[in-house]
C-alpha cells in the first residue's frame, strides 16, 4: 500500500514536501491549471519540491464545461512539462464526458500521458447519469469514511474494502479516502491510497520510479501514413483517432466526408488516410494497453508482436515503450 497527497495553492506556499516524503508518502498529485488561462500559483514550486523530495508526481487540471477542449489543452501545454503525467479533475461545473474525451485525445496527441481520470462517484451518478466510462483512463476516485482527522494511515484503517469498487465499467486505481489528514504539520490535507508497489505506480503514471524526470526517449522513426479502416468506439474523438494513427483531423474529415468533426458515433467505420500497410509501423504503448488488445486492434497476434519485438513476457509491457508491428 502506498500513500499520497493532492495539494494546490489552498495549502499555501510553505508545504514541506521533503518532510512529506520522510513521513512515508510516495506520491503527490499537484494542481496545475483550471479551465482556460488559470494557473495554480504554487504549481511550479510544488513540482520542484516534490521531485526534489523523490515523490512520484502528476499534474491535475480542473475541467470546466464552459470552455473548449482546445483552449483548456492550450492552458495545460503552456504550464505542465511534457514529461509529467496529466490527470483530468471532472466534477462540479466540469460538463460532460464528450469534453473529457476530447481533452484527453488532444493531450495524448500533444505527447502527454493521461493515466487516470478523477470522476467522483457522486458526479458520475447524480450529474452525468451513470454513463459508461469505456475508453477513459482508470479512476482516481474519492470516498471518505468520516470527516475525523488524524494521520493518513490511521484514517485508512477505517476505509471499507468496497470503497475500491469501480463504476461505469472502470476500475479504481487510486482512492482519495480523506480530506482531513495531518501531513508534514499541515491539516486538513487530502490523502490518497494506491494498492500496489512504487514500481507499479510509476508504470501506471508512465514515469520514473525514482521520482525524477524520465530521460527523453530517443525519437521514434517516422511512422508511415495510416491505412485501412477503423471502427469508432464509445468515447473516441476524431482528434484522438488522428493522434493514434499518426494522421490529422483534416485528413480524416476529407477522407470520410465528415461535415462536423465534433460529431462521430460508435460503430462508424472511418477510412484512414494514406496507403501504407500496418506491418513495420511503430506504435507507442499507452497506459492500460495490453498486448492482446493491441494485437486485436491491428489484426495480428500476441505471438507475432512478441517475436518481432523480442518480448520475453507478453503480460508485461511498459507504457511509453515503442512496438514495431509485424
Amino acid at each position: 500500500m502506498l500513500y499520497g497527497i493532492d495539494i494546490s495553492h489552498y495549502q499555501g506556499g510553505a508545504f514541506d514536501l521533503r518532510r512529506t516524503r520522510a513521513e512515508g508518502f510516495d506520491f503527490a498529485f499537484l494542481k496545475a491549471t483550471d479551465g482556460t488561462g488559470w494557473v495554480d500559483p504554487q504549481f511550479g514550486r510544488n513540482l520542484g519540491e516534490a521531485r526534489g523530495a523523490g515523490l512520484l508526481v502528476a499534474a491535475y487540471h480542473y475541467q470546466r464545461g464552459n470552455a473548449s477542449a482546445a483552449a483548456q489543452v492550450d492552458t495545460i501545454t503552456r504550464t505542465v512539462p511534457r514529461d509529467m503525467p496529466v490527470v483530468l479533475d471532472v466534477e462540479k461545473g466540469s460538463g460532460n464526458l464528450t469534453l473529457t474525451r476530447d481533452i484527453i485525445g488532444r493531450l495524448r496527441g500533444a505527447g502527454y500521458t493521461v493515466p487516470l481520470t478523477y470522476i467522483p462517484r457522486w458526479y458520475w451518478r447524480d450529474t452525468l447519469g451513470s454513463p459508461s466510462l469505456d475508453g477513459l483512463p482508470p479512476l482516481w476516485s474519492s470516498k471518505y469514511p468520516d470527516m475525523k482527522g488524524g494521520y493518513a494511515s490511521q484514517i485508512y484503517e477505517r476505509v471499507p474494502a468496497n470503497y475500491w469498487d469501480g463504476y461505469g465499467g472502470a476500475g479504481v486505481e487510486v482512492l482519495q479516502f480523506t480530506s482531513s489528514a495531518t501531513v508534514a504539520g499541515h491539516t486538513p490535507v487530502d490523502s490518497n491510497a494506491y494498492r500496489g508497489t512504487r514500481e507499479q505506480l510509476a508504470a501506471l503514471l508512465g514515469t520514473n520510479p525514482a521520482g525524477t524526470p524520465t530521460p527523453p526517449a530517443p525519437p521514434a522513426p517516422p511512422a508511415p501514413p495510416a491505412a485501412g479502416t477503423y471502427t469508432v468506439k464509445p468515447g473516441d474523438t476524431l482528434s484522438g483517432i488522428a493522434a493514434h494513427f499518426v494522421t490529422t483531423v483534416a485528413a480524416l474529415v476529407q477522407a470520410n466526408g465528415i461535415a462536423n468533426p465534433d460529431r462521430i458515433y460508435a460503430g462508424q467505420v472511418l477510412q484512414l488516410s494514406g496507403g501504407a500497410p500496418s506491418g513495420g509501423r511503430r506504435i507507442q504503448i499507452r497506459p492500460g494497453d495490453t498486448l492482446s488488445g493491441i494485437a486485436k486492434q491491428y489484426g495480428t497476434t500476441v505471438a507475432a508482436i512478441a517475436a518481432r519485438n523480442g518480448i520475453a513476457n507478453p503480460n508485461k509491457i511498459n507504457a511509453g515503450a515503442w512496438l514495431t508491428l509485424p
